[in-house]
């Protein structure tokens, strides 16, 4: 072989390949990598940068031949880190809770492999190039576990870029799906960088192969693309000033908020109530947190007969009759409405609610509207709710799953779904409501406007909620992360009032505009900016999601055919 062939040789093959090759790391050592460097995206550490390269490792179990057992056991590992730190919060909510962070760190830990497995069938099977099949996959993957038990659509990969404005833009088209589309894409092209042949010999001297060449142009195409648009979006963004809200943050540990005295935790809030009212200008509207009013509300209709009211009475409470549980009604109700009254202001109150009709009791995790001299109320019902924390599925058959709750020495509290995502109104102006964890459910919030009955969309969504089981921990922060992404989906504001934080405002472009620190009794007073604009997606959905799944559905049995094909062969 001649130098210049042997030149030739090197550039085709690229001087990174035989480098890579000899530092090629164990496959569990590229896990394990990949899933410290994504963790590492969000917060609580939040590089977020890292997680545009963080794939790059998991990704290249994908394209080697060794055994596939090791390469495997490498992203399950990966998979596994990447879950038992990011969720390590969910073992705070109570002593034992422990079992639940395990088990669900494991649950997910699956997604990997699972994913590995898919896109190894794409890349050999199908000679899928990496770039198009890793992103559709993890989307797909993604997507699914917004279902799945519920749903737990938390850690997508777009999530990591909530601070990046210009970019998470095109989240009112494709929602945070099409971020995480992005971050997987530009990973899959590193891996290309370092694996295929990078540069080759022609008479016009070294040039990029033809193949980097088109890769290069997809990631600059659709990279490039999707800034310009969120540039433009950004540019063009108007606010107009809507309602006054005062966000109350109190800071009661749950422990607390369950064995506490009710007379002081109503003390504190009525302390916070007259922070707020004298706060100028005054608000329109007084939001507190989830659950934060300690007694519950109840409703009664007066059609239910009086034996069946006493055996409603009774599953809440054996040491109460009837008579007393509805005077205890009368009490509730005359003092919520007097203190509305005292206050001259609207309010937002978190309360479990108790329905009490003919043949049917319901027990819902609440937002109920107080006007000033107004003796009715609009309450909206939470529709999703938490297994485990507001619910134990499976319940009467599998008694034993209250392991896994903080209420294995007294009753679960099983809550009741809400049936509608019911609109609440404030003068001209249209409330979403999102509680708990609501706001982070993308296919949830888009029901408030995209089932409106012909009537006009909300102006503003308003999270309700209590993280005080989370003592202060990076579930907070990702909290607030998450939320961002429904602010752009729909193009709305977005005012949080959440026990021990962050209660935060967030405007339509997605800025956090102000916050409260963690763990801090306070008042947050707020103008809300309302936003004009429509979106693609609050009209058509999850189609990215649903388009990624659908692709994925139909590798697996095309994978399988060639199998077939081959083994014939």
């Amino acid at each position: 072989m001649t130098s210049s062939q042997a030149m030739e040789v090197e550039t085709r093959t690229g001087p990174l390949n035989g480098l890579t090759e000899r530092l090629s790391p164990h496959p569990v050592v590229a896990g394990l990598s990949s899933g410290i460097l994504l963790w590492s995206a969000f917060p609580p550490v939040e590089w977020s940068w890292l997680a545009w390269i963080a794939l790059v490792p998991l990704f290249w179990l994908v394209v080697q031949k060794g055994p596939a057992l090791r390469l495997y056991l490498g992203a399950w590992a990966g998979g596994l880190v990447f879950w038992v730190l990011s969720v390590q919060w969910v073992r705070l909510t109570d002593p034992t809770a422990w079992l639940a962070w395990l088990a669900m760190a494991l649950i997910f830990s699956l997604w990997w492999p699972g994913f590995l497995a898919l896109a190894r069938l794409s890349v050999f099977r199908l000679r899928l190039p990496l770039m198009m099949a890793a992103p559709i996959l993890w989307v797909s993957m993604e997507f699914i576990r917004a279902f799945l038990l519920t749903g737990f659509p938390w850690y997508y990969l777009g999530h990591s870029q909530f601070r990046f404005l210009t970019l998470i833009q095109i989240a009112d088209t494709t929602s945070a799906l099409g971020i995480s589309f992005l971050v997987a894409l530009v990973n899959a092209w590193f891996l290309d960088l370092l694996s295929l042949p990078l540069l080759r010999s022609s008479t016009r001297g070294t040039r990029l192969t033809r193949r980097q060449t088109v890769r290069l142009w997809i990631v600059t195409v659709l990279m490039g693309g999707s800034l310009v648009y969120g540039a433009y979006r950004l540019s063009t963004a108007q606010f107009r000033a809507g309602p006054r809200l005062a966000l109350l943050q109190t800071n009661f540990e749950q422990q607390y908020k369950m064995g506490g005295d009710p007379l002081t935790i109503l003390e504190r809030i009525e302390h916070l109530i007259e922070r707020a009212i004298a706060a100028q200008p005054r608000p329109e509207l007084i939001v507190w947190p989830e659950t934060a009013y300690p007694y519950g509300y109840i409703v009664t209709d007066p059609a239910t007969p009086p034996a069946e009211l006493a055996r409603q009475v009774g599953l809440i409470s054996n040491q109460i009759t009837a008579a007393e549980w509805i005077d205890k009604h009368k009490k509730i109700a005359e003092h919520l409405h007097d203190l509305t009254d005292r206050a001259g202001v609207s309010m937002l109150i978190g309360s479990i609610l108790y329905d009490h009709r003919p043949g049917r009791f319901s027990k819902y995790n609440a937002a109920i509207l107080f006007q000033p001299l107004v003796r009715s109320v609009q309450a909206y019902n939470k529709i999703h709710l938490v297994p485990f924390g507001e619910f134990v599925p499976f319940l009467d058959t599998l008694p034993w799953l209250t392991v896994f709750t903080p209420y294995r020495n007294g009753p679960v509290p099983t809550l009741t779904f809400g049936k509608d995502p019911l609109i609440l109104t404030l003068g001209p102006y249209r409330m979403a409501i999102g509680i708990c964890f609501e706001d982070t459910v993308p296919h949830v919030i888009r029901r408030f406007f995209h089932e409106t009955g012909g009537g006009r969309q909300p102006d503003m969504l308003i999270n309700l909620s209590n993280d005080g089981w989370f003592h202060g921990s990076s579930e907070l922060d990702m909290h607030l992360a998450v939320s961002v992404f429904r602010t752009i989906e729909h193009r709305v504001p977005l005012a949080r009032a959440v026990n021990t934080g962050i209660s935060a405002l967030i405007d339509g472009n997605g800025e956090i505009r102000v916050t409260l620190p963690r763990l801090t009794e306070s008042v947050l007073s707020v103008t809300v900016p309302l936003d004009d604009r429509t979106s693609f997606y609050t009209a058509w959905g999850d189609w990215l999601g649903t388009t990624c799944l659908a692709v994925t559905i139909g590798l697996v049995p095309l994978g399988l055919i060639r199998r077939g094909t081959k083994a014939a062969a």
